[in-house]
């Protein structure tokens, strides 16, 4: 249909423009896919006309794409925590500052009940809030006459369920947790109780707690949550415990009830303008006597990664480390620069084995651009083999990878999307950014250059080559050194004396009344099992996963107060833990005159400002009031903290204290385990008939404070392995190029009577001197990222000049082994045929 169109006084017939243009672009389009299918054919035959040249390419992008996918996969997963709430931009939980404790840093996760209501009540920028309330003991309930203990549990407010997302398979989430004594179970504990999903309106009739009802069922709570949690309770508001707490403004740690504390904002811009009026609430509310004590706002998605200075009130909640994600992410990163680097100097090095050919097709009319678009193909084609098979590869690493970090990752059908956009953009980065030079490079020969060279490479691209040497190992000798001083930490952690003993403990949790009441009775009968040795009972022993209860004492000159750790010991804690004592004794056998005697640590000691501090007597301020007390010993520091922490000042009272009943039984044991388990285990049943007997063992308890450096550990190992292995592989690389440009030489060398050491000294030292520039480059940085991470220990090892040799000629070792047998090969070949080789 020819339409007229009227341009500048002139009428076109779109048939007479249309059909030509519509042509033209559809031969551009197949010249176009003609020219990129030729590229690709061509990149194929050149991989497998060179297949050592493709392999040594190949493995080391599978090594930096796979690990490196893998590592952001975990840094993903880290950065992901609560971001699914509904709310988490604008939720924040209420913390509480003690500025009197300041050894601890004073900050708390919790803070007293009435804070999260008023905050509501009195300030427009809290819309809504919730509180999870938890206690040292665990929640019993009898089920078709089984009993059952469940200590991963909170008790929660009725609005639990508008600040925090949970999907119900059974029930409603508007009226779950509105009634008292209402109970919501995960699928899991569901299933582990019941046997069954649907169980909604059963009343759990025999509980420590009461009768319960079963008001809903949700999906487990997501693991990239901080809390974690399989059943929450509505408590009885109305009951006088709860009436009693819910408007005490007393903030005791240990001693009265406390809570975890969430606001939904009003906006994002809330939170500021909320935390300026912090400071005069705190003062209205606490008063006088707790002048000490702020509040502070902490973002919901900050709470996993940004809360290694926060005093975990029962160490329940879930806590990362924003450090190692830096660290794995710059690890991440270090390994895709070390495979680009290594695709980079292997395509250098075959650039002038292709002169001839570039020379060729510029001859026959290819343009630069087009020389370029062919290699950045075959780049590209390399990465993309490399990243499918990447995909095989984290398939079957990931079950190791999730025994180091303690995740759950794969690659299945169901879960390969997630995999595809950091593969696909690792794999186009290494990629382009490893073939652009080489592609740079050749498209630049000029066409008689080219067509002249037989394989001498010039001295810029022999340049760029030993720069990119240096790097890769300048990288690879940084993780080294980082991987001995942080084995050398954790060595240190594991050695070091705590000031106690810590082998062949079981620490017995007591969770009954009766049990109380009959604790000699059980010690002596404990002490009656084979093998066992010594039987102590305390409130809480060092590792404790609980609070330790705190209190306040005022210093000598009576001007300020000091805050102190408290722990309540029987007279047998002392030889049963090897503590030692300084001056002084330990609590004796007549329990009635030592109910108001202590033993404080030297550190204590110290904070309170006493050289010598026996036989006087200080208040301790606690939330149940004042207790006078009397000092009879002193002992040496022990680390009942992490080696995080400094040894904090700790007051011990005997067992019959005031301030906090006895929880614990503490087995010293040199007989077989499980046979004392299971003779601690029928003990335990003859005086406690509703909860099974829960148990650890120290040592594994004090394992656990350093989970997260272990894993980092072992990380760092496997990526030290894996960034010199890489290197490596372009390492052996290059030596077999420059060996093969070399062959003439080394046999007229040897016609003229070189040795073969003089020939492998010549062909190592310039390898020599680039691992010794990388040495050089790598160490202070090295030094200066290992001084940080040893920073957030207060107990560390120095970084020794050894462990940074030890490193360098570790890399230098590795290289020799790597290139040593190419070039013992070509020290021991026959000078003859060196000369008769024409190319």
């Amino acid at each position: 249909m020819n339409t007229p169109r009227r341009t500048n006084g002139q009428t076109i017939l779109w048939t007479k423009i249309v059909p030509p243009a519509r042509s033209w672009i559809r031969r551009r389009c197949l010249f176009k896919n003609l020219m990129i299918k030729s590229y690709i054919l061509t990149a194929f035959r050149f991989l497998l006309k060179n297949k050592a040249y493709s392999l040594l390419n190949i493995s080391g992008l599978i090594v930096g794409i796979s690990f490196s996918c893998m590592l952001f996969t975990y840094v993903r997963y880290e950065l992901s925590f609560d971001s699914f709430q509904p709310h988490a931009s604008r939720t924040v939980r209420v913390m509480t500052r003690d500025r009197s404790n300041t050894e601890n840093g004073g900050l708390y996760n919790v803070t007293v009940p009435p804070v999260g209501p008023e905050l509501v009540r009195s300030f427009p920028e809290a819309q809504t809030f919730t509180r999870l309330f938890r206690f040292t003991g665990q929640v019993v309930f009898e089920i078709n006459g089984e009993n059952y203990m469940e200590r991963d549990w909170y008790a929660a407010d009725s609005t639990f369920f508008k600040v925090f997302r949970a999907k119900f398979i059974h029930g409603d989430e508007s009226t779950a947790l509105s009634q008292p004594s209402s109970i919501v179970l995960t699928a899991t504990a569901a299933m582990r109780y019941f046997g069954d999903l649907n169980i909604v309106g059963r009343v759990l009739e025999k509980s420590n707690l009461g009768p319960l009802k079963v008001t809903g069922v949700i999906e487990d709570a997501p693991q990239n949550s901080h809390l974690s949690y399989n059943i929450l309770i509505s408590p009885v508001f109305d009951e006088p415990f709860w009436k009693e707490n819910m408007n005490n403004w007393n903030f005791g740690l240990g001693n009265s009830i406390v809570s975890y504390t969430y606001l939904v904002l009003k906006d994002e811009q809330s939170k500021d303008a909320l935390a300026t009026k912090l400071p005069a609430f705190a003062r209205l509310h606490f008063g006088e006597k707790q002048s000490n004590i702020a509040l502070e706002l902490q973002p919901l998605r900050e709470i996993y990664l940004h809360s290694n200075d926060v005093n975990e009130e029962f160490r329940v909640t879930r806590y990362g480390n924003m450090s190692y994600v830096y660290i794995f992410s710059t690890m991440a990163v270090f390994l895709i620069v070390i495979a680009a680097v290594n695709y980079i100097n292997l395509a250098t090095t075959r650039a002038m084995s292709r002169a001839r050919e570039v020379g060729m097709r510029k001859v026959a009319g290819a343009h630069k651009l087009q020389l370029m678009s062919q290699y950045l193909v075959e780049s590209l084609s390399i990465t993309i083999i490399a990243m499918l098979v990447s995909i095989a590869v984290m398939n079957v690493t990931f079950p190791y990878f999730n025994e180091i970090t303690g995740r759950n990752f794969g690659i299945r059908w169901a879960t390969i999307a997630d995999y595809l956009p950091s593969l696909l953009i690792i794999s186009l980065v290494i990629g382009l950014v490893a073939g652009i030079y080489p592609a740079l490079y050749l498209a630049s020969l000029k066409p008689v250059h080219s067509l002249r060279t037989k394989g001498t490479s010039v001295g810029a691209n022999a340049s760029l080559r030993q720069i990119l040497v240096v790097g890769q190992f300048a990288l690879s000798i940084l993780m080294i050194i980082s991987t001995f001083v942080v084995g050398k930490q954790m060595r240190f952690i594991q050695s070091k004396d705590l000031g106690f003993a810590q082998d062949n403990l079981m620490v017995i949790d007591i969770n009954n009344g009766n049990v109380r009441r009959n604790f000699q009775t059980m010690k002596t009968e404990y002490l009656r099992i084979a093998g066992v040795n010594h039987v102590a009972t305390s409130s809480r022993v060092p590792g404790e996963w609980k609070n330790i209860a705190s209190l306040y004492a005022p210093l000598e000159n009576g001007v300020d107060s000091t805050n102190l750790y408290f722990m309540g010991f029987d007279e047998d804690m002392l030889e049963t833990y090897q503590f030692r004592l300084s001056a002084g004794r330990f609590f004796g056998k007549n329990t009635r005159n030592d109910s108001t005697s202590i033993v404080i640590n030297e550190a204590a000691a110290d904070a309170l400002g006493m050289k010598d501090p026996l036989g006087k007597i200080i208040s301790l301020h606690s939330s149940e009031g004042r207790f006078p007390a009397t000092i009879v010993g002193v002992l040496k520091n022990f680390n009942f903290q992490s080696l995080h922490q400094k040894v904090a000042p700790i007051v011990i009272g005997a067992w019959n204290n005031p301030i906090q009943s006895i929880d614990y039984f503490t087995l010293k044991f040199s007989g077989d385990v499980v046979s004392v388990v299971e003779a601690a285990t029928r003990v335990h049943e003859q005086f406690d008939l509703r909860t099974p007997i829960e148990y650890h063992f120290l040592d594994q308890q004090l394992a656990t404070f350093y989970d997260n450096e272990r894993r980092a550990s072992m990380i760092f190992k496997l990526a030290a392995l894996l960034s010199i292995s890489v290197a490596c592989l372009g390492l052996s690389g290059l030596a077999a190029y420059n060996i093969q440009r070399r062959v003439k030489e080394l046999g007229v060398r040897k016609v003229l009577g070189a040795t073969p050491s003089q020939l492998f000294m010549l062909l190592s030292s310039s390898f020599v001197k680039q691992i010794v520039i990388a040495f050089v480059i790598a160490s202070p940085i090295a030094w200066l990222v290992m001084n940080r991470w040893l920073e957030s220990f207060q107990y560390r090892v120095s970084q020794s000049v050894v462990i940074f040799l030890l490193a360098g000629l570790s890399a230098l070792a590795i290289a020799f082994v790597t290139i040593g047998y190419g070039i013992f090969s070509a020290t021991r070949a026959n000078p003859v045929d060196a000369l008769r080789n024409n190319e």
